[in-house]
């Protein structure tokens, strides 16, 4: 299917044009496409379609005013002849969406709310008198050619990953202290460390923990599996997204989503049933539904504050949902098409 470019930037497939091709197959006459705003109309006849369009250029021809005042305008009758009804207002809002230019022109910064103190959930004393000593399962792991760095402890099953550069031992260090040091901070003591034998360049480096590698050849089988289940689970959002190819921003935080939605959750076999790994090595509660009210990949308008801000430059940018950032507000990381402005926060992401 061939689309050539418009007049005005988009692009379009002539289906009539297709099927009078000699090499085209003519048995097909029918195309899926997204929802248009064609297809929204279809649901109404054309005498309310009428009504729809002229709502609309009403509503340009006021000034774009809130969605709210145009329909009390039209149900006060504050025009004189006017033939624009409130229910074609409201049609209008179901066929075309929220005006874009009102929102670019008139978005403001929304008020900050207060964030209560953060008392993080404690580990049961079960769990340090009987799980206390941990087992770190770690290994490194590509994804479309992007090398990534991987840990996951036995019984707390906690995973963490970031992408890396390299795999050179200095790399390596940089990866595993802080790792180490959040499993001690939550009152855990790393016994051992199981790896393959690019790790033993290390085994000095992380004493007193004992480092255990695998013969050569071999693999550590907690973190081989732990790998399939976050690529099966990459797999599995990258055919729900519509893009044909992801940039490298796109395919770190699609691996974060994968091991933050792992951790997120009770394990199966894990030390406790009720208490997710991310609570367990964190203290946070179980997930926020603000955590989870996004898709990834999904698009959004969102603000962007301008400096000056008394220019006519647009108050919204179109940009790709990626992961929650994790604040008590529930915001979010997102990218779009200027690189200086994507967020330079997901290009690490480490602990989900």
């Amino acid at each position: 299917m061939k689309f050539i470019e418009y007049r005005s930037g988009l692009y379009y497939h002539d289906a009539a044009a297709a099927v009078q091709q000699p090499n085209s197959n003519k048995n097909v006459i029918d195309y899926s496409f997204v929802s248009t705003v064609a297809n929204n109309k279809a649901q109404f006849p054309r005498r309310e379609i009428g009504g729809v369009d002229k709502a609309r250029a009403l509503y340009r021809n006021m000034g774009h005013p809130s969605q709210q005042q145009f329909e009390q305008i039209l149900a006060k009758s504050l025009i004189r002849n006017c033939p624009v009804t409130v229910d074609d207002a409201k049609r209008a809002l179901l066929i075309y969406g929220v005006d874009l230019a009102a929102l670019k022109g008139k978005r403001t910064k929304g008020s900050s709310q207060h964030i209560p103190t953060f008392n993080p959930v404690q580990v049961p004393g079960f769990i340090l008198q009987h799980h206390s000593d941990v087992t770190l399962c770690m290994d490194n792991f590509y994804v479309q050619g992007h090398p990534f760095f991987h840990t996951i402890s036995r019984k707390v099953q906690f995973r963490t990953v970031a992408p890396v550069l390299n795999r050179n031992k200095a790399t390596l260090l940089r990866e595993i202290k802080p790792v180490m040091a959040m499993y001690k901070s939550r009152g855990f003591n790393i016994s051992d460390l199981h790896a393959d034998m690019e790790f033993e360049c290390i085994r000095n480096d992380v004493l007193p923990s004992r480092l255990n590698v695998t013969a050569a050849n071999d693999h550590v089988g907690k973190v081989e599996q732990s790998i399939r289940t976050m690529k099966e689970r990459a797999r599995t959002t990258i055919h729900g997204l519509p893009f044909k190819r992801l940039p490298k921003l796109m395919i770190q935080a699609l691996v974060y989503h994968a091991a933050k939605g792992l951790n997120q959750f009770p394990g199966k076999n894990g030390i406790s049933n009720t208490l997710s790994p991310l609570t367990i090595m964190t203290g946070r509660a179980n997930p926020d539904y603000n955590d989870l009210k996004l898709e990834f990949g999904s698009y959004a308008q969102v603000f962007e504050d301008n400096t000056p801000s008394n220019t006519t430059t647009s108050r919204n940018t179109g940009a790709i949902v990626l992961n929650p950032t994790g604040n008590a507000q529930g915001g979010y990381f997102l990218c779009h098409s200027s690189p200086e402005n994507a967020c330079p926060g997901i290009n690490r992401p480490k602990f989900p």
